[in-house]
């Protein structure tokens, strides 16, 4: 299981051509197949084969960018698509499929099976003639247009940059200023633990509403750099795109498409599922908005809302966020972190040495009893030439053969001048979220590929592990063991730990209204997708506070939504946060960490992947179908 050979893949182009050619004299045996395996098994056992190859260049592509093997890498978009495109309207082999329902399958394969004959039709393999081409060429241009959207995002990114003195980085501390500190003094950019500090902590306003202004008309244009990078006629033609597609199979929109694969059962019911958490939270926000302005005593701007929110929440419970950091360095989180998981799953976590693609990478064993069950890559820290965001990749799913592997993805702070990566407790949450995605992935007991881990598992319901793992991050237990003061080596106080539980839901119905747009906006605007800006001032009446500026461009680098497996899909996160707030809250009054509770989770959901119907699942851990009322409670939202 060494993948090194993969991560320094040479020829890619030849590689994929082979791999393809392969795959369609695979696809005709399957064809001809009439049992489970000769059909199914063979088909899987391809796709793993192609899916490792083309993960790792996708990954190396978004952490390790560069445009020679980007160049490369384009090239292998269209014959990855077109022959997904091919084996999705075979229609010799639906029919092998469908064929498969009249012999002798147990539950799991009757499952996966009927979500495999609707994967087909979703794909278009009812389409004849011209329709079937335009809905392959469609296809195509889609996966194109994603990675340019994607690569103009990270250049627009890297393109804002500013050498400033000490003098005006009042505000900040030792931990912020060593982030900064270059050979040419101390260098503002848009990486985003850098643009977080500066809207944090720093006094200097004027500079805050030029790195804030930089930072929201990125790739448009109207970016304060070049508008090379401008995304606006990706997404028109994305959106465009999509709304086709959709059409060509019969749907009125896209939003009706996505809707058809996940969990929900309509559009409108999320609309109304968004709707009445805006109305739940809308009052509170607007009271913790007149709270702030009259705290900050001047009209708010959105490049002061991060600052006068730390002001004010410093005062209100005695902490900032600045005076958490030292007690969270590096390898203390990650072990607390291991802990936590190996008490929740019963498994064990080793970092071991072993070759990677970059320095920053560590590579992690996951067993039980002694025996391997998967691996997992970690990939920690801010790069220039790494996309932005933090996300779980899978490399690898469970089979007879081979273990799950996975790749773990985030961009925070490093080390620097022989001071160990201080994490702000933000980003520990984000880490404990990318790790629930990897457990779902790497702990799953199901052999069938297309069925293993996150695979075959509804969009709403792939949020559900990562959500879950968050709420053990505010665990008294938990926080003494991944917390260790940088210099006094004590763990986080009592005193000052009771203040970040007490704080832990400050402003929290701004930020639900906040997620309610993104999502009321990625459905609206795959409804009509006439003028997506146009959308989300419409949206914005319903969701917004106060004004955005003019020259706020921030769905032009949406990359969950562009480049992304999000579109009309971002209301996922809010759907899956009251099941994993129903889940939390369930294992909490059943023993907590380590009880039999918390191995029903793993049992009931991370080992049992798409194998079934998701609700079913979650319904046979939990004993019923979950309430909006725990993710108003997690929230703090009162009514």
């Amino acid at each position: 299981m060494n993948l090194t050979p993969n991560f320094k893949p040479e020829h890619i182009v030849e590689t994929i051509e082979q791999l393809a050619q392969q795959g369609l004299e695979v696809i005709a045996q399957a064809e001809q197949g009439e049992d489970w395996d000769s059909v199914i098994t063979i088909t899987d056992d391809f796709e793993c084969e192609l899916g490792r190859v083309t993960s790792v260049n996708s990954h190396l592509n978004a952490v390790m960018f560069d445009d020679d093997f980007n160049a490369e890498y384009e090239k292998t978009l269209p014959i990855i698509t077109n022959f997904y495109s091919d084996i999705s309207s075979n229609k010799a082999l639906y029919t092998a499929y469908k064929n498969l329902k009249n012999t002798q399958l147990n539950k799991q394969q009757q499952y996966i099976l009927q979500e495999s004959i609707d994967g087909f039709e979703l794909s278009g393999v009812g389409l004849e003639g011209e329709q079937s081409k335009r809905f392959k060429a469609i296809k195509e241009r889609l996966s194109l247009l994603s990675n340019q959207f994607s690569k103009n995002s990270l250049k627009a990114t890297n393109e804002w940059s500013k050498v400033v003195k000490l003098d005006e980085l009042k505000g900040y501390g030792d931990t912020e200023l060593a982030k900064i500190k270059t050979d040419k003094g101390y260098e503002l950019s848009l990486q985003i633990p850098v643009y977080m500090d500066v809207m944090t902590y720093l006094d200097n306003r004027q500079l805050r509403e030029e790195v804030y202004r930089a930072y929201v008309s990125r790739a448009s244009e109207v970016g304060i750099t070049s508008n090379e990078y401008d995304n606006q006629a990706i997404m028109d033609e994305i959106l465009s795109l999509r709304q086709e597609m959709a059409s060509i199979l019969g749907f009125d929109n896209y939003a009706q498409l996505s809707i058809e694969s996940k969990m929900v059962e309509s559009v409108d019911q999320v609309l109304d599922f968004l709707m009445n958490l805006v109305d739940k939270s809308k009052h509170q926000a607007q009271t913790e908005l007149d709270e702030l302005s009259q705290f900050a005593g001047i009209t708010l701007q959105p490049w002061d809302l991060g600052f006068y929110s730390e002001k004010l929440k410093e005062k209100k419970f005695g902490f900032k966020k600045s005076d958490l950091t030292p007690y969270f360095p590096e390898q203390k989180v990650l072990e607390g972190l291991f802990s936590t998981i190996e008490n929740l799953y019963q498994v064990t976590l080793e970092q071991i040495d072993e070759p990677t693609y970059h320095p920053d990478v560590r590579v992690l064993n996951i067993s039980s009893k002694d025996e391997l069950i998967g691996k997992i890559y970690l990939d920690l820290y801010a790069r220039k030439d790494k996309r932005g965001g933090a996300w779980m990749a899978d490399y690898q799913p469970l089979t007879k053969d081979n273990k799950p592997i996975a790749f773990v993805v985030c961009n925070l702070n490093s080390p620097s001048n022989d001071r160990p990566a201080l994490f702000e407790f933000d980003e520990i949450v984000t880490i404990f979220h990318e790790f629930g995605h990897a457990l779902h992935h790497v702990l799953t007991k199901v052999k069938y590929a297309c069925a293993a881990g996150i695979s075959g598992v509804p969009w709403d319901g792939v949020e559900l592990p990562s959500q879950y793992m968050e709420f053990f991050c505010y665990e008294r237990e938990v926080i003494k063991q991944m917390s260790e003061h940088i210099e006094s080596k004590e763990s986080l106080p009592d005193a000052l730990y009771e203040k970040l539980i007490a704080s832990k839901n400050f402003q929290s119905a701004m930020g639900m209204l906040r997620q309610c747009e993104f999502s009321l906006w990625d459905l609206r605007t795959h409804i009509d997708t006439k003028n997506t800006y146009g959308v989300l001032e419409e949206v914005r009446k319903d969701t917004a506070l106060m004004p955005a500026i003019s020259e706020n461009r921030f769905l032009n680098t949406f990359g969950h939504v562009f480049s992304g497996g999000y579109a009309a899909g971002y209301f996922s996160y809010k759907w899956a946060e009251v099941l994993a707030a129903d889940a939390y809250y369930y294992v909490q009054e059943n023993g907590g960490i380590g009880s039999a509770a918390s191995l029903d989770f793993l049992h009931s959901i991370l080992e049992t992947g798409g194998s079934q119907d998701f609700m079913v699942s979650y319904e046979a851990f939990r004993g019923k179908k979950p309430q909006i009322d725990a993710l108003l409670q997690a929230n703090g939202i009162v009514n």
